[in-house]
This record gives C-alpha cells, structure tokens and sequence, in this order.
C-alpha cells in the first residue's frame, strides 16, 4: 500500500512540472569549434555535451553557427530518449545579403527629391566570372568593409586614373559622401573632397584635369560643383537655385554640361543644359541621369515608365528632338546607368533581366548597340554589378560590384572574338 501511494505522489510530482524531465545529449559537427545556440542563446561550441530540460518546452530549437558556413539547424524534443547524438555537417556559404546604398529621385508632395534609399542585395563568395563574354574581372578598389559604400566611378580620359565616391554610415546616425581618386594598379589613393556633405555623380572635363560634381554643402539640396582632380585651387560652384541639381555630364570639347534637376513642384526629374560656366541653363527633357556621347551629338537617360514604374533607358538629340526609347517594351525589368562606348556606337548599362543560378533577379552589367539592338549580357556572377563605365581604349569595361562580400570597382576585359568582333 506505501508503495503505491509512492508512486502515485511521484506521477502528481511529474504531472504537475516539480520534476522536469530532461536528457543529455551530445552536439558535434564538422567543422568543429561551430556556435551552440539553444532557443536563440549561446550555450557553447561543438563538441559539447548539454543537459536540456523539457519542463517548460516540449521541444527546442537548436541552431549551430560558424563563420563561412551556412547555418544549420534541427529539433530537439524528449522522445525518442534513446536520440542523444546531434551531428552537423556545416556547407560552406556562398552568399551574403549586404545593403545598397544609392541615390534617386522620388515623387514627394512637394514635387521630386533626390531620395536615398537603402535596399538588401544578395552577393556570391565567389567571385569567378563564368560569362563566354567576358575574359577575365579583376578587382581594382580594395575595401574589405562591409558598410563602406563605393560607386559612382568615373575613368580618367588617360585611362591611368579611378575617381569614385565613397559613402560612409557612421555609428552616430549621420552619413557622408566624399569623392576618392586611385591610380589605377596602385593601392594608394588621395580624397579630392572633404567634410560630412553627400559629394556625388562625379564626372570628369574632357582634359581628364576637373571633376565636375553635385554636393549639398551650401544649400539643404544638392548643386553643381567643379574641382580640380588633384584637389587644389579651391572648388567652383556652377549652379545656385532652388532646384535639386546632380549628376552632370561634360560634353567631348568641355562647353556643355547635361544634368539631372528637380524643379520644385515639378513631378518628374528633368534633363537640362548648362554652359560650362554655369550659365544658360535649358530646360531639355523629363528624365534622369543624362549621359553625352563622345561624338558629342547624343544624350543617353533614364526615365521611369509612368505605368510599369519600371527604369528605362532612351536616347535623344543635343537638343531633345529625336527621342528614342532603347530598352525592350513589355518586359519586367529595370535598366539603368547607360554609359557610351568610346565610339558611340555602344551603350553598357545595368540591367535585371537575367536571372541567378537560384533564378533570381539580380543586376548584370549588358551592353547593345546605340540604337538598342544586339543586346549581350556580360555579367553573370550572381551578384549586384552596376555603374558600368568604358576604358577609353573600348576593350574593358569598369564596374561596381559586391562580389565577394564587399562592394568594390571591379574591370572586366571583353571576350575576343564573341564580344568585340561580334559587336563591330
């Protein structure tokens, strides 16, 4: 009789959680040294031997992580008693998601404003190139910062020097934009602007000895500026209005600056024209990101399709007449940052028309002929390629990138003969 009333109190004991059942088990994996995590918290590294209690949880979640490799993660519950040994075979990682940085117009209340906009993009480890387009890539910048932002990279007309703007997100909340200059095949490099100002779209004269940019260091929205590339003489301002003035474009003989402007009240950014001493302004187009052939006859653009707001890429006259649209009709997709060939025969631009090995859409840099025919995508990496740029000698191309976990300026030297001869 005691020893059924004993039983009896112990079941009560169990049924009402005063003695938790529990069990020890044992977590290894390959490659050894990963981080437990139970329940999301660190409770050590494999190997490892746990006591896990199952008085308030009837199951955990068991996480292991290491750096390089992918997370793995399993179940824990109290039956099967018998299952006490947890082992991971950890795969490598072979992508990263990091933020973009970029700067676009945006419809606001009270008209267009430059925006800047953070979105997520996926970048490969690897940083191969597979494309039958493409000889070779080579990586030219080397930041190894993952929150250091990187772009908007112009070539010198000599072809021996890389100006970018680098942006930086600092720990008090503020950002900034200064703009770089690097030889190219040398580490070393020298800031051409200073102070905490959002120095952008740089953009060089002609005789390679000015670059021509937009900033916000006097007025609360962005203006045209020029500096000499070795940073001295002081800085020139070129406009001074209350509209939103950035990413310029000088003509081949030095006199004419495209732009991109935001009029206040105007719903739609536009395309003007500016002497290269800042006067005679002219109203061109409505469109974006202007870019003047090296013949000097043409400007390239971007404008976004009021019904698909998707990015397209048109091309006109000088003076707006002539008006063509270059990218597909009809397709899903965005094309942006069109950059003339040094013959103006060819456009490189970013698009997301391809798609990754998971079949995503991500950005590749294409290029098609000026009047949008003959369209090859160059890029196939996986990851976010934009911004390209041509070297003066038309045989590489200069471009932006996160592969391998970082962004970057990366080179890509045109395939011979599937690109170049088939391109003539």
């Amino acid at each position: 009789m005691q020893k059924r009333i004993s039983i009896i109190i112990l079941s009560c004991l169990l049924f009402f959680g005063c003695a938790a059942p529990r069990k020890i088990i044992k977590v290894t994996s390959y490659p050894s040294d990963a981080e437990i995590y139970i329940d999301g918290l660190r409770v050590g590294v494999t190997p490892a031997e746990k006591e896990v209690s199952f008085k308030e949880r009837k199951k955990h979640e068991m996480v292991i992580k290491k750096g390089g490799y992918e997370d793995a993660r399993t179940i824990v519950t109290l039956e099967p008693r018998e299952k006490i040994h947890y082992h991971f075979d950890l795969k490598k990682r072979k992508t990263v998601t990091l933020e973009l940085v970029s700067f676009e117009p945006k419809v606001t209340k009270k008209g267009a404003k430059l925006a800047v906009l953070r979105r997520p993009t996926l970048a490969y480890l690897e940083v191969i190139e597979r494309s039958p387009n493409v000889k070779s890539v080579t990586r030219i910048t080397n930041n190894e910062d993952q929150n250091v932002q990187i772009g908007d990279q112009i070539i010198s007309p000599s072809g021996d020097t890389l100006i970018y703007r680098e942006w930086i997100d600092e720990k008090s909340g503020s950002s900034y934009s200064n703009i770089w200059k690097q030889k190219i095949g040398s580490p070393a490099r020298t800031r051409i602007t200073f102070g905490k100002w959002k120095d952008l779209f740089p953009c060089f004269t002609p005789d390679g000895r000015y670059v021509v940019f937009s900033s916000n260091r006097t007025r609360p929205h962005s203006t045209l500026w020029m500096v000499r590339t070795d940073g001295g003489g002081g800085i020139i301002k070129l406009t001074d209005t209350t509209a939103e003035d950035y990413s310029p474009s000088v003509s081949p003989d030095g006199k004419v600056i495209a732009y991109t402007s935001n009029i206040p009240g105007a719903k739609e950014p536009q395309i003007w024209t500016i002497s290269n001493t800042g006067s005679f302004a002219t109203q061109i187009r409505e469109g974006e990101f202007p870019r003047i052939s090296p013949d000097g006859k043409r400007i390239v653009f971007v404008r976004e399709d009021k019904l698909t707001e998707h990015k397209q890429i048109w091309v006109m006259d000088m003076e707006g007449s002539r008006e063509t649209l270059l990218s597909p009709v009809g397709m899903d997709i965005d094309e942006v940052q069109p950059c003339w060939s040094p013959d103006s025969k060819w456009i490189a631009f970013a698009s997301n028309e391809g798609l990754d090995s998971k079949r995503r859409k991500n950005f590749d840099i294409w290029v098609m002929k000026a009047d949008g025919s003959v369209r090859i995508q160059l890029t196939t990496n996986g990851s976010h390629d934009d911004s390209p740029i041509w070297a003066p000698d038309g045989k590489s191309i200069y471009f932006r990138s996160n592969r391998g976990g970082v962004w970057n300026i990366w080179r890509l030297e045109l395939s011979l003969p599937q690109s170049i001869e088939k391109m003539k």
